[in-house]
């Protein structure tokens, strides 16, 4: 209601004179008395509409609510009347002038009463209503009876269309104003990461700047090597806190692709364990992995993603230990309870059997470094928290979304895919030796391609339901070939390719599936990785 007055209130100038304009024309016909009193009851009006406005804002009561609607049907109601008494007159010119004095009212109503739209529809009810009175009144009379249905039909469309335009004005403002209010939640939500942002990265710089100073005057070996291991953590941070501004910004813009590949979870956890984290370097923590019986060592799930939860999760269970030296980190793992599709994963600064029922922090505000764990949760369908246990301790904890990647069967891929044919691509015959034998031991069908031209060439002479391709090959290496592959624009062109390498570090790995390859396998070629990335590179048919 208070948007409808400030609407009111801006075209209270153009409206009233209007109404005055239309008053002025009426007198030439009309009585003076009714000119006069038409004009007065619309400004005594417009004067009500404003109070019970106001009054409204104060205290909104349905009594109010309706005072308002009254008044403002009452008041246009009013104005409709000259225009119905200038009908009849016999004169065809004054009866246009009295139909458009009721189009105006309708035009006032759609454009400027659209705001509040109860308002908008109980205004325009008087002139509609008069618009429809004037051809209907005729519509029992023998000579024009025809004329005159055909004049109300035409009102009755003219109306219609009118209040479509109120419709679809009050959808518009209603979107508008939902655009301006996201639009300043973000400048607000802007305004407070910069705040955050400008108080988090002070704490690492003055750690720089401070022990730089200390380090230029200090000649005692022990010393500089704390000053420079002091500059070395406080470098990380800022490292870090640079790179959790550009992902919390490709987060925000969903540039954030959550990617699931096959992969071994104690060694994605003991990469965590092995990363050089924003704590004491003079000190480093000690960390441990206990992993439940239950977690089988293969699973599929986004590395990368949850490196970077891991990773500032780890960093602010550390930090919380204040001078505790050394630091302690013990990360389990275990299935969530009662599911078997969800990951569980604990920091604790101490034994996680000593913490028990560990509640919300009541910390108000909320991290960057959190900030970005939630939103990289939200796109790989996890969650995470900080929870702070009854001894003070704190404690992180993110659940994500796993999947146990299956044995292959006795029978072979016969019985999950029927005939399945693969092209392996290796420069070295041993290797394509060995991963023919494996596919066979699979029942699935395997032609061997020495290099990469070799198998644009089989691909383009044969059929195959996805390839097997190594990175590392001379002349077209995997990567040159995959993209040929793509590039090709034969119907061939989408196969399925999973990637074959000896390279095991975990920035190739992102490297590769970022590439757009439907799946990777490290050398030596584990029989359960190979089945698992085939079931996810190429979807198994529907039953029958």
């Amino acid at each position: 209601m208070r948007r409808q007055r400030v609407r009111l209130e801006r075209d209270l100038v153009s409206r009233q004179l209007g109404v005055a304009l239309s008053c002025v024309i009426f007198g030439v016909v009309l009585p003076f008395w009714v000119v006069f009193l038409t004009y007065l009851i619309s400004v005594g009006t417009e004067v009500a509409q404003r109070q019970l406005m106001l009054a409204f804002d104060e205290n909104p009561t349905g009594g109010r609510r309706a005072a308002v609607l009254a008044n403002s049907a009452f008041g246009v109601a009013v104005y409709s009347v000259p225009a119905l008494l200038v009908w009849q007159y016999g004169d065809p010119l004054l009866k246009f002038t009295g139909v458009l004095a009721l189009i105006g009212a309708l035009l006032n109503t759609c454009v400027v009463r659209s705001t509040h739209l109860a308002m908008g529809i109980t205004s325009g009810l008087p002139p509609a209503l008069a618009l429809l009175w004037m051809p209907m009144q005729d519509l029992g009379d023998s000579g024009a009876g025809d004329y005159a249905a055909l004049a109300t039909a035409g009102a009755i469309v003219l109306i219609g269309y009118f209040l479509s335009a109120l419709v679809q004005n009050h959808r518009a403002q209603n979107e508008l104003v939902k655009a301006v209010d996201e639009a300043r939640a973000a400048s607000r939500a802007k305004t407070r990461f910069l705040s955050a942002l400008s108080h988090e990265i002070r704490t690492p710089l003055n750690a720089v700047l401070g022990h730089s100073d200390l380090l230029e005057g200090e000649a005692k070996t022990a010393a500089v090597k704390r000053h420079a291991a002091a500059i070395q953590t406080g470098a990380r941070g800022l490292k870090m806190l640079v790179e959790d501004v550009i992902d919390l910004s490709s987060a925000t813009e969903g540039e954030i692709r959550f990617t699931p590949v096959t992969a071994v979870i104690r060694q994605e956890l003991e990469m965590i364990a092995s990363m050089k984290l924003p704590v004491p370097a003079d000190c480093p923590p000690e960390i441990t992995i206990e992993i439940a019986q239950e977690v089988p060592e293969f699973g599929r799930f986004d590395p990368l993603l949850l490196r970077k939860c891991l990773s500032h999760l780890a960093t602010m269970v550390l930090t919380s230990q204040g001078d505790e030296q050394p630091a302690r980190l013990d990360i389990r793992c275990a299935l969530a309870p009662g599911r078997k599709d969800r990951l569980r994963l604990t920091l604790a600064g101490r034994e996680p059997a000593r913490i028990s029922d560990p509640e919300p922090d009541p910390r108000a505000g909320e991290p960057l470094s959190m900030t970005l764990v939630n939103r990289i949760s939200d796109v790989m369908g996890a969650r995470s928290a900080i929870l702070k246990a009854p001894d003070g301790s704190f404690v992180a904890r993110i659940e994500l979304p796993f999947v146990m990647v299956p044995e292959p069967p006795d029978t072979g891929a016969e019985t999950v895919y029927g005939r399945l044919r693969a092209l392996v691509v290796d420069d070295i015959a041993t290797n394509r030796f060995v991963v023919v034998q494996m596919l066979r031991a699979l029942r699935i069908e395997a032609v061997e391609a020495g290099g990469g031209s070799d198998a644009l060439d089989r691909l383009a002479s044969d059929n195959f339901d996805f390839v097997l391709l190594d990175m590392n090959m001379p002349d077209m290496d995997g990567e040159a070939t995959f993209r040929e592959i793509r590039a090709s624009r034969r119907e061939w062109s989408e196969i399925p390719v999973v990637a074959l390498t000896a390279d095991s570090v975990t920035y190739r790995r992102d490297h590769f599936i970022g590439l757009g390859l439907n799946g990777y396998v490290t050398k030596p070629i584990d029989r359960r990785l190979l089945w698992a990335e085939i079931l996810s590179a190429v979807p198994p048919p529907p039953p029958l």
